[in-house]
């Protein structure tokens, strides 16, 4: 047991170096890179020769100007020389601000490139996971390529541009240098490793350290966020809430800036340790140099010429230090990104390119033996549910808090995969279908009252503005007993959603948003219609309307009613009683209440509490404090 734990552990460290390896994640961008657009790369080999090319250009000038000079050269020749070396160093220059200027606007457009991939594996991503916590953190961590000021795509690759050109300085400088003094690169080299461990040891240090600031950046970030949230300005001056944030902002910000000193200081020494190797490497440049000078072995030409390659190489020792730290803190988010993208979408179907259902109406529906469990659970929400629904026929899903119905319409739906059993359609194992199609069966009104920053038709099709049917949005809006409010805003049903986002938009009440919500589900026209407490931010009239209409609501199609009032539940041809994760009861209202069951208590309970002579003695087997207080909607 413990072998196969320390062999486990041991690949887990392998795949984590192998996650934040440099070459690896450096050679991933760049594929990217030219996945994206192949000139990114041109542009980027641009830059590195014309910065080379003026940069040697001008050491070459000022050796050939002092032996023009020596030489007693004539004026005009000299200025020939210099004239020409400037236009060829103004030319390169030229050359690598223009594709210098290329590659940051292709680098701003990767940022969008890999945001869309970022917004491409949410949409197909598994519902559970986005409930997940570790998900979000893992999804956060990986949009720090796109946002993140100093570890975005485009700081990834100016720095990985910036490391070749100074290891290419470098190597043409030790070439041209050593002609001097072997040793001399060598000590520099040196010099260059101890600068490059220091910034390693920081950049170590700072990875292991990453979690516990990350956590208080998101509350940070959350706490300023809600600060300006419109949905929660009302609670934010009538409870003083904003002292609340205020003060836990103060809390936040105040750890932060613990973990930040730290950070510095760990910075500071690990650069005066840099800065001190780096004097010591310049130091015996010079010396060598002064030495050949009263020796006569380093003429006039040859000392400006190597005084500036040594500059040079002094300076890309210390640099390349600095750029490795660098990419080593920077390819962080590289390797986050992947981390995120290769995660696997925990489903058992794919989104696009499986089978289409092949059903005609409003087909039947067959939970067989379904049970599931949250990952990382013991406890199962729902246990062997197992019954089925006649084609075309109304189902009321009802239960007591927590019985599990919100789950069982989710499962249903496709945002969870059952952990046991299956679901049928019409006698068709619904897990061998693409989920694009799977989704194409259900119109759902969900809890939620979640509405899109568009226009009201927009939100009702779904598509954009010049796409849709008008008409057919006209006539859902009136099905939905929405069209009336609509006809006598300015802009009708062109009118936009959302004050916090539109200068000119409205926002609906409860029981307006509602209605818009069912209107999208019917225009949808899918053969399942699913209604999760449609009425409960109605008024009485309204919702009496919604019971009218039903009938036609639900005509062909097999639909399934849930809710937390008995008494609106009626008129479904069968009742379905959740309790505990199992199914208790299934029948009518007539047959349940015929039968006396916890159903007949239920509705006692609730009738009870809407009659006069509410005084008058009652009993059930029921907790008396639930009567009046438990019977709420999960």
């Amino acid at each position: 047991m413990e072998k196969k734990e320390r062999q486990e552990e041991k690949a887990k460290k392998k795949a984590d170096q192998k996650r934040y390896a440099i070459f690896d994640n450096y050679l991933f961008l760049y594929r990217e890179m030219l996945r994206y657009k192949k000139s990114s790369l041109l542009w980027n080999v641009l830059i590195v020769a014309g910065m080379l090319g003026s940069s040697y250009l001008m050491a070459f000038t000022s050796r050939w100007m002092v032996m023009l000079i020596e030489e007693d050269a004539l004026p005009w020749r000299m200025i020939l020389v210099l004239t020409s070396m400037v236009a060829a160093y103004e030319t390169l220059d030229l050359l690598a601000r223009v594709s210098w200027r290329q590659a940051h606007i292709l680098g701003l457009r990767m940022r969008h490139y890999f945001q869309k991939k970022i917004l491409d594996k949410l949409g197909r991503t598994a519902y559970a996971n986005l409930e997940d916590p570790e998900y979000k953190r893992m999804v956060d961590r990986a949009k720090e390529l796109c946002y993140h000021w100093n570890r975005d795509v485009r700081v990834c690759v100016n720095q990985s541009r910036s490391f070749i050109q100074c290891l290419l300085q470098l190597l043409i400088s030790s070439v041209l240098l050593s002609s001097l003094h072997p040793l001399l690169v060598a000590a520099l080299a040196v010099s260059a490793w101890l600068q490059y461990h220091s910034g390693k040891w920081k950049a170590e240090w700072s990875r292991k350290q990453r979690k516990n600031w990350q956590e208080l950046d998101m509350k940070i970030r959350y706490v300023v966020d809600r600060a300006g949230d419109f949905p929660y300005a009302k609670e934010m001056r009538l409870y003083e809430a904003d002292n609340w944030l205020s003060g836990k902002y103060k809390t936040f910000m105040r750890q932060r800036r613990i973990w930040k000193n730290r950070e510095i200081f760990v910075g500071a020494a690990a650069g005066g340790f840099g800065q001190l190797v780096y004097s010591a490497g310049q130091a015996a440049v010079y010396l060598v140099l002064l030495a050949g000078v009263l020796s006569g072995t380093v003429t006039g030409a040859d000392f400006v010429f190597f005084i500036s390659l040594a500059l040079q190489l002094s300076q890309s020792m210390s640099q390349i230090a600095d750029y490795l730290r660098t990419l080593r803190e920077s390819v962080v988010s590289i390797a986050d990104y992947r981390i995120m993208m290769e995660l696997p979408d925990s489903r058992a179907r794919p989104l696009s390119g499986g089978q289409e259902p092949a059903l005609s109406g409003a087909p039947g529906i067959t939970f067989s033996h379904l049970s599931f469990f949250y990952p990382g659970t013991e406890k199962a929400i729902l246990e062997d549910i197992d019954f089925s629904i006649r084609p075309g026929e109304r189902i009321a899903l009802v239960g007591l808090n927590g019985a599990g119905k919100t789950t069982l319409i989710k499962l249903l739906c496709g945002l969870y995969d059952p952990t046991d059993g299956e679901i049928r359609f019409d006698g068709h194992n619904a897990m061998r279908w693409s989920m694009d199609a799977y989704y194409r069966l259900f119109s759902v009104v969900f809890q939620d009252l979640n509405l899109m920053p568009a226009t009201i038709a927009e939100n009702v099709a779904g598509v954009d503005g010049e796409e849709l049917d008008r008409e057919r949005v006209k006539d859902c809006l009136k099905q939905a007993g929405l069209w009336e409010r609509v006809e006598k805003l300015e802009y009708g049903m062109d009118t936009y959603l959302k004050k916090e986002v539109f200068k000119n938009a409205v926002n609906l009440s409860g029981g307006e948003t509602q209605k818009l919500l069912l209107a999208r589900a019917i225009y949808k026209e899918a053969p399942v219609l699913i209604l999760d407490e449609p009425t409960a931010a109605l008024d009485a009239i309204a919702e009496q309307h919604l019971y009218e209409r039903y009938g036609r609501l639900t005509k062909n199609r097999t639909s399934i009613f849930i809710s937390h009032r008995l008494a609106s539940t009626r008129f479904c041809d069968r009742i379905v009683m959740l309790k505990g994760g199992r199914i208790a009861e299934i029948g009518s209202h007539d047959e349940l209440m015929e039968k006396k069951g916890i159903y007949y208590e239920l509705y006692q309970v609730q009738s009870h509490y809407y009659q006069e002579d509410r005084k008058e003695s009652f009993s059930s087997s029921l907790d008396p404090e639930w009567e009046v207080n438990g019977y709420v909607e999960e």
